[in-house]
């Protein structure tokens, strides 16, 4: 059949091609080999004029790029292909050009995957923490309870608070069901949901659904990315290096390369793209400066939100009903246009557009301008730039009697101008400085401040000066550091209004036992008098650990906290590390300490029935998990040991590995003395026995006969146990 098969390919392979062979002109069937891989079917090559041909369509198909209006029968001399023709063996092998190579995708990482299923049951995040004085005692328990399917995710939040003096209260935060379509890029929201422009974000009680494919795809950039490339003469590695640091380093083969996905910095970039071959040669394909900005979209991206609902006014009262919708979509690689609008069930509206623009590579600038109901007016400007070395931002609102979708009590802001700067000269030298004058109904703020920070070796100091210019207060602060090993020292010096001091502090991660215990201890003598605080934090394989004690104010204190989390499902209660985005429950059923990877890091070992719960899981990022099948007994097989899963945002993944085969059984011979090496046989299988009688049967059945050559017989039990239980057996 294989033979007729081939003949049968290689039919149809000249039939394709015979009209393109010129009349008189014999064809050759050859099977080509490309870049050292065999083609799967052979071509139709032929010889004219000491050149040898081919049709377009082949050449194309052998993964030669054609130019436009390259057609019809063309000579691998025309396209610089080189061919080395065997025609005893009909083979043919076939070098194309860098230049004629398709172009080559380099990936910083995996950018695909599909959602895995959720994982079942329900994860509660919870925080407990203390505090004790002579006067008074206090607790508080947060959570944040979170159960996931196909029907999307349901969250609540919330805190109870219980004080020795005022009683206890329970004070509930968020609650809302959320189902992400990640095909569509769009979330759909009920409850308590945020919306509205950043400037104006407000909290409703109400639906929302938005177009996110920042939130919904995080590893593909929403903004403009440069097109890194070259070509490689040879196999060899590609580097991409941006302001001096490698950020990309990716083997490719001879030919055209682009790089996917942004490996560049926001901000700007000096980027070179060096090519080295095999040899340690260099060269240096692309050298130019880009300035990144994510707060553009690429050119044809579109976001939007819409949502309905009554503005909250506090943890149990929602108030007036609103309504706010925007939109934004990337016009071109240099602009990203805007709109917003909001509304309430009074009558009160506003509008405003917006643009955001690169200015080369000389930053960004934001400007937006908006009117709303009774005549108010909005005029915001912002420019922001940031270097490897420097940065700055100036931002810059006015609102006269602007109306904003907002709760009752909420601060109306008239007027914010704010100004930011950073400077690193060296490594070891930054500066930075800022200034902000914010108006809002109920008062004004103006401060500014300015600060340093040297560090060389073990040393490092630093300074800072703050300025309340509407108070006329001044507060200086310097301090000195010396690092040793894990340890450090250091002093504090501070001048306030009311508030001079002195500080002294340690700070180190001693290992007590077997876990690294980070310690800090402050000694502080000033104005206000002399206090003592210390404090330690350890991390636990089910959570995090804090103690604080000392004397604040001359009343001594002591407080603690514990945060982790617990998942809880028909299979029963795991208790974890706090999971504050994805996590993952793993299961290989009934195989317990079996060693489990999350991203190529080891998250720890399954439990009794098999099963691993892990917090430390990127929501939508495609992650390998793994587990070690040399930690599984003897005879137990699973289906594959490696699965690629994906998160959904707080819902975690379910990622099984069902248990093929667990047949394989051990036992110990009894009775009769058995010399090791001693020959045992089944109806189905023949082994060895060992030292003390040890026996070990692939394919053990109920009731079946072991017979051990010439010197006993056993029988093994009607119920062959657990394949981890090791099983006495009388040899008689």
């Amino acid at each position: 059949m294989r033979h007729w098969g081939v003949l049968l390919a290689l039919c149809l392979a000249a039939h394709a091609a015979g009209a393109a062979v010129p009349q008189g002109v014999e064809p050759n069937v050859l099977l080509p080999t490309v870049g050292g891989k065999p083609a799967k079917e052979p071509a139709i090559f032929w010889q004219q004029q000491g050149q040898w041909f081919a049709d377009a369509t082949t050449w194309s198909a052998l993964g030669v790029v054609l130019k436009e209006g390259e057609s019809g029968p063309l000579s691998a001399q025309a396209l610089g292909v080189v061919l080395a023709v065997k025609e005893e063996d009909a083979t043919v092998a076939i070098t194309i050009p860098p230049d004629r190579a398709p172009v080559q995708s380099v990936k910083r990482h995996e950018t695909t995957g599909s959602l895995s299923p959720a994982a079942p049951g329900v994860l509660i995040n919870y925080s407990l923490s203390g505090r004790a004085t002579e006067q008074a005692q206090g607790a508080s328990l947060s959570h944040e309870v979170r159960t996931a399917g196909r029907w999307g995710v349901l969250s609540t939040t919330g805190q109870l608070n219980v004080d020795s003096t005022r009683g206890g209260e329970y004070r509930r935060g968020i609650t809302r069901w959320q189902k992400d379509d990640l095909p569509r890029l769009v979330t759909y929201e009920a409850g308590d949901v945020f919306t509205g422009p950043p400037s104006a974000v407000v909290n409703l009680g109400g639906v929302r659904i938005a177009k996110d494919p920042k939130a919904l795809d995080p590893t593909t950039p929403t903004y403009p990315i440069p097109t890194l490339g070259g070509l490689a003469l040879d196999p060899g590695t590609v580097e991409v290096m941006a302001n001096q640091a490698r950020v990309l380093q990716r083997d490719v083969e001879r030919g055209p390369f682009v790089v996917e996905g942004s490996p560049l910095s926001a901000g700007a970039n000096q980027a070179q793209v060096v090519v080295r071959d095999r040899f340690g040669r260099e060269a240096v394909v692309s050298d130019q400066r880009y300035y990144i900005a994510p707060t553009l979209l690429r050119p044809g991206l579109t976001t939007w939100d819409v949502a309905v609902g009554q503005v909250r006014e506090d943890e149990n009262r929602y108030g007036k009903t609103g309504a706010s919708a925007s939109l934004a979509w990337g016009a071109s690689d240099r602009w990203t246009l805007r709109t917003n609008a909001q509304a309430d069930g009074e009558g009160n509206s506003n509008l405003a557009l917006g643009a955001t623009t690169t200015l080369g590579t000389l930053g960004t600038l934001d400007l937006e301008v908006g009117r709303s109901s009774g005549g108010g007016q909005r005029v915001a400007a912002a420019y922001d730039y940031r270097g490897p070395t420097f940065g700055v931002r100036l931002e810059h609102e006015r609102n006269e009697d602007y109306w904003r979708l907002r709760p009752e009590r909420a601060a109306d802001v008239k007027e914010r101008t704010r100004a930011s700067l950073f400077w690193r000269p060296s490594r070891d030298l930054s500066l930075r400085a800022g200034y902000t004058d914010l108006t809002t109904d109920r008062a004004r703020v103006t401060f500014a401040d300015v600060g340093v920070n040297w560090r060389e070796g073990p040393h490092q100091i630093g300074a800072s000066v703050l300025r309340d210019i509407g108070r006329g207060d001044t507060r200086v602060e310097a301090g000195y550091t010396y690092a040793f090993g894990t340890n450090r020292v250091g002093v504090r010096a501070r001048s306030a209004p009311n508030a001079d001091a002195l500080a002294l502090r340690y700070s180190g991660r001693p290992t007590v036992g077997d876990t690294p215990v980070s310690v800090a201890a402050e000694v502080e003598r000033g104005e206000r008098g002399n206090q003592v605080r210390a404090a330690a934090s350890w991390n636990t394989d089910a959570g995090m650990a804090r103690l604080d004690a000392g004397t604040g104010h001359g009343v001594p204190y002591v407080s603690g906290g514990y945060s982790g989390a617990v998942h809880i499902d028909r299979k029963g209660v795991t208790f974890l590390r706090p999971a504050p985005q994805g996590f993952a429950v793993v299961d290989v059923p009934g195989q317990p300490n079996v060693p489990v990877r999350v991203g190529g890091r080891v998250v720890g070992q399954t439990d009794a029935k098999g099963r691993l719960v892990t917090g430390d899981v990127a929501a939508l990022v495609p992650t390998t998990v793994r587990i070690d099948d040399k930690a599984l007994p003897l005879g137990t097989q699973v289906g594959e040991t490696e699965r690629s899963a994906m998160a959904g945002r707080q819902a975690g993944m379910h990622v099984a590995f069902p248990v093929l085969t667990e047949t394989a059984r051990s036992y110990t011979l009894t009775g009769a003395a058995i010399p090791p090496g001693t020959v045992a046989t089944t109806p189905r299988e023949t082994t060895q026995v060992g030292f003390d009688g040890a026996l070990y049967l692939q394919h053990p059945e109920p009731g079946q006969v072991v017979e051990v050559t010439e010197v006993c017989k056993a029988q093994l039990p009607a119920d062959l146990g657990s394949a981890q239980t090791v099983v006495s057996l009388a040899c008689q």
